[in-house]
């Protein structure tokens, strides 16, 4: 019977320092957060995308609320854009914004099944885009990147594939379809692109990652449905650090998982709740200049700011 009680207890505690390690407690050092549900300036209902621009504005989708929260490094709210409709500036359940180098905005509006873009003083220049399947039309459009040319890509998520415009809004290429095979998709949600062109794509319903070349060339893939390290429940938003490391909110999972950029799987942090450091299906993440890390908190309605030393990945 002793024997069994010791077995027993070392089993707890094998398994109580295995999820101390998923978790990487030591490393993993939470700053702030900022937002909380309603429908005032710096409120969510629903956030979903984030990007941090080069000259370090934290730029927030508010999807629900129809509108972009700009921020500061200290969660101060800046500037609020748009507001629900269909017009020039106007947006409908938008996901994802991209700044380019002049702080230009690029806006899934995803409602309005089009493109927007504004300049750096959040005035409207252009817009493209139509429902529908054919090229350069969209149904949903969920995310959207910029290349080193600023290409712009764009995740087209009921039609299962991703366009590619010049940064006038001109139809260049689209590749990917409906399906499981390598190259096809089933729903894309999110993209992003590496320093070196490498195009990562998160594969919502298949429940992975896949990776191509600029031209839309598959590459390689990795993750499958699950819930362990490397396995994910819908993965969504993805972002590097600077030194390369690939971070993957996984949304079902209620966690972050981080892998190199080839997709060997090196750790996961994060649980269900509401505690700091808990989410409720993380939907995207993004990087500052000095390397914290920012997680859109969709389902507790705020955005999560941890410290660099979360991606010092060798101990």
């Amino acid at each position: 019977m002793d024997r069994v009680l010791i077995l027993f207890l070392g089993l707890v505690a094998y398994l109580q320092h295995s999820y101390a390690q998923d978790l990487d407690l030591k490393n993993m050092q939470y700053k702030y957060s900022f937002g909380k549900f309603g429908t005032g300036a710096s409120d969510f209902q629903g956030p979903f995308g984030i990007s941090v621009s080069h000259d370090n504005k934290i730029y927030v989708v508010d999807d629900l609320a129809h509108r972009i929260q700009v921020f500061g490094l200290k969660g101060e709210l800046l500037e609020v854009i748009g507001k629900k409709g269909a017009e020039n500036g106007e947006f409908a359940w938008l996901d994802k914004v991209a700044v380019d180098k002049k702080g230009n905005l690029y806006v899934a509006d995803t409602g309005n099944d089009r493109i927007q873009i504004l300049d750096s003083n959040y005035k409207f220049i252009k817009k493209f885009g139509e429902r529908g399947s054919g090229p350069g039309e969209f149904k949903n459009p969920r995310s959207i990147a910029l290349d080193l040319k600023e290409n712009i890509y764009v995740v087209d998520w009921e039609n299962h594939r991703i366009q590619v415009f010049d940064r006038k809004g001109h139809f260049l290429r689209l590749f990917g379809k409906a399906g499981k095979g390598k190259g096809s998709f089933s729903n894309p949600i999110a993209i992003h692109i590496s320093k070196d062109d490498l195009i990562f794509v998160s594969d919502f319903k298949n429940h992975r990652v896949q990776v191509f070349d600029t031209e839309g060339k598959f590459l390689y893939l990795f993750g499958k449905e699950g819930n362990g390290g490397g396995e994910f429940k819908n993965p969504s938003g993805l972002a590097q650090d600077q030194a390369g490391y690939l971070y993957v909110a996984d949304y079902d999972n209620h966690r972050i998982q981080i892998f190199t950029k080839e997709g060997q799987f090196v750790k996961a942090f994060g649980r269900e709740g509401s505690l700091a450091g808990e989410f409720r299906h993380p939907t995207d993440v993004s990087f500052d200049s000095f390397g914290n890390f920012y997680v859109v908190d969709k389902g507790n309605h705020r955005i999560q700011v941890f410290s660099p030393s979360l991606t010092s990945i060798s101990e």
